[in-house]
């Protein structure tokens, strides 16, 4: 039988690429976001007719999900990524809605988007994997990565005292086409024959491709397994500049490149520096198996852009 996934954030990166994937499948998706999807995101042969509805507001949000008979929910919603107060905020009354309706109406499963970008400066002296049960400490200047660990805390509270089923997924870097920075806008910029820059978040970096990102998330809904907390998504392996350039020049020979600089590289580039994310629990638990490595990303978006040139020029 069909499930029904209520999708928040629907509209963005991520939210976007599941609800075709969850589509494909033949679930029935329930996308909901306050913002409309982007151009390059409009592109993609998406069915399901979004609801303008803010997932904060308790009322209308309930209703909805009373309506449409909702039976699993992904999160993927967040406020503009702002260092000020206002995503905790956000992040709790967020959370609270979801948590409320996967208790009163007996969810399957709600999975909530995590971060990487929750381990913070961690670094390890060996330089071993990252695993989901290292100690993560809280930098109060860092507001997006404390809105991720509270909102992975109220998802445990309500585990442990209501018997929801609720799950964290903390993705690494996610690119694919319809990404409006990094390395998918550097490939849109040189096709169009504007100046092309694409960068590493870090060095080196976890990258993993946003229908990867998909599969994991669809893994965690329907997964019957008694599941950990939490799981790191990534891809396993470790990229460096000199990948990222060959990558490109294998896939894009028409387009003259630069390899250039994460906009906040002073405060984001150090993070886990050398240290990955380790995804053999996802691997054991939830069958999650990276199948598009960089080379094979890229090519994609670049066979993407060239497919819609005209419509994104």
């Amino acid at each position: 039988m069909a499930a029904t996934v209520l999708i928040t954030g629907a509209n963005g990166f991520i939210g976007s690429h599941t609800t075709l994937l969850l589509e494909s499948f033949g679930h029935k998706v329930v996308p909901l976001d306050v913002t409309p999807r982007s151009r390059e995101l409009s592109l993609l042969p998406i069915k399901s007719k979004s609801h303008e509805l803010d997932v904060t507001d308790a009322k209308a949000f309930g209703e909805l999900c009373r309506k449409e008979k909702i039976t699993h929910i992904f999160h993927a919603a967040y406020p503009r990524r702002d260092e000020e107060p206002g995503v905790l905020d956000f992040c709790l009354r967020a959370m609270r809605n979801i948590l409320e309706a996967a208790k009163g109406m007996r969810l399957q499963r709600a999975v909530f988007a995590s971060s990487g970008a929750l381990y913070g400066q961690l670094r390890k002296k060996d330089h071993s994997l990252v695993r989901e049960d290292d100690p993560v400490a809280i930098y109060p200047a860092y507001l997006y990565r404390s809105a991720k660990i509270l909102g992975e805390w109220l998802g445990d509270f309500c585990s442990r005292r209501h018997g929801v089923s609720f799950v964290a997924l903390r993705f690494s870097s996610v690119y694919g086409p319809g990404l409006a920075r990094g390395i998918p806008l550097a490939i849109k910029e040189g096709i169009l024959g504007r100046p092309c820059r694409p960068y590493l978040t870090r060095f080196p970096d976890d990258l993993i491709y946003v229908q990867d990102v998909a599969e994991a998330v669809r893994l965690a809904c329907f997964s019957d397994r008694n599941l950990s907390r939490a799981y790191n998504i990534a891809s396993g392996r470790a990229y460096s500049e000199k990948d990222l350039a060959a990558a490109m020049r294998k896939n894009l020979p028409e387009v003259s490149f630069e390899i250039g600089k994460h906009p906040s590289s002073a405060t984001v580039g150090p993070h886990r520096d050398r240290d990955l994310l380790d995804i053999s629990l996802a691997r054991q638990e939830l069958g999650f198996a990276p199948r598009v490595d960089l080379n094979d990303g890229i090519a994609a978006i670049a066979n993407w852009v060239r497919d819609n040139k005209e419509r994104l020029a």
